[in-house]
């Protein structure tokens, strides 16, 4: 019949508030969609078509979700500066706020012939985002130390570049480069360790890699690894941006000024907090006298 969809998605609803989902009605309509591969219009139009098949994955869809296993896990896709990347289990889910730390970069970098490093690629997000949107004089480097987050962010890659400007290493943060590198951008693991252990995190990210999550000393563990690398890595005058967590602006920067290294005005996202941190090496002769 016309309406069985919006029975299945009304029943589909209950069970996601019962597990806690916050707009349980919202997301059992949006996986009905991205399993049917249709949209409500298509359903409210009498266009849609139903099957065993489709009620049989939708079923299993609304069992995960229950479960709390994130929604674009089940869906195998997510949105990010209005690009469709695929993600999966092997990386970090893309976060809006990351898009500020994109958006940074995109204002702040010159067209001109420069070597970009997205360290801790994961889904490849960042890295593809820059090589879509920046210039094609970039040089584009893409690290992470997981081989197998890597095969996502090149599946990316060759999904949505039209050109092949990303080159992908295996790296723990800058280690395997030498340099020079003009610009560094990373959205490192920043949750503490010990919150990992409390009752204050959403139960879907314990379906993410704790490993691009949660870092040792308050969250700043791989941070402070990596700008303690920057000073050999950097070129003179070359700049770094890093996301950062709530409350960590200050002290990243203080980690920038231990490496002689230049703060940068803050960015925030929309909620107000300071997301992004920024910093530029000291050029050789900054401070001296003509």
């Amino acid at each position: 019949m016309k309406d069985d969809w919006k029975v299945l998605v009304r029943e589909a609803a209950r069970q996601l508030q019962k597990a806690g989902i916050d707009e349980p009605y919202a997301e059992a309509e949006q996986l009905w969609c991205a399993i049917s591969g249709t949209t409500v219009t298509d359903w409210l139009l009498d266009r849609g078509k139903m099957s065993q098949g489709l009620l049989q994955k939708y079923q299993a869809a609304i069992s995960q979700r229950s479960k709390r296993v994130p929604f674009h896990y089940i869906t195998g896709t997510r949105e990010f500066m209005g690009l469709t990347f695929h993600v999966d289990p092997r990386v970090l889910i893309p976060r809006p706020e990351t898009e500020h730390l994109v958006e940074r970069v995109l204002r702040d970098a010159s067209h001109e012939s420069l070597t970009i490093v997205d360290v801790g690629t994961g889904s490849g997000a960042i890295a593809v985002s820059l090589a879509h949107f920046g210039s094609p004089l970039w040089q584009i480097i893409a690290t992470d130390v997981s081989e197998e987050a890597l095969h996502v962010a090149k599946d990316n890659a060759k999904k949505i570049l039209s050109r092949g400007e990303i080159r992908f290493v295996r790296s723990d943060l800058l280690s395997a480069l030498k340099g020079p590198i003009d610009i560094v951008v990373a959205n490192l693991p920043y949750v503490a360790d010990a919150d990992n252990q409390g009752q204050n995190l959403m139960p879907e990210l314990s379906y993410e890699p704790p490993l691009a999550l949660f870092a040792s000393d308050q969250g700043l563990g791989v941070i402070r690894r990596l700008i303690e690398q920057l000073p050999a890595k950097l070129a003179s005058a070359g700049c770094v941006y890093l996301e950062i967590g709530q409350g960590q602006a200050d002290a990243v920067e203080r980690l920038f000024q231990a490496q002689g290294l230049q703060v940068l005005q803050r960015t925030k996202d929309l909620a107000g907090i300071d997301r992004v941190v920024a910093a530029k090496k000291r050029d050789p002769l900054w401070g001296q006298e003509p």
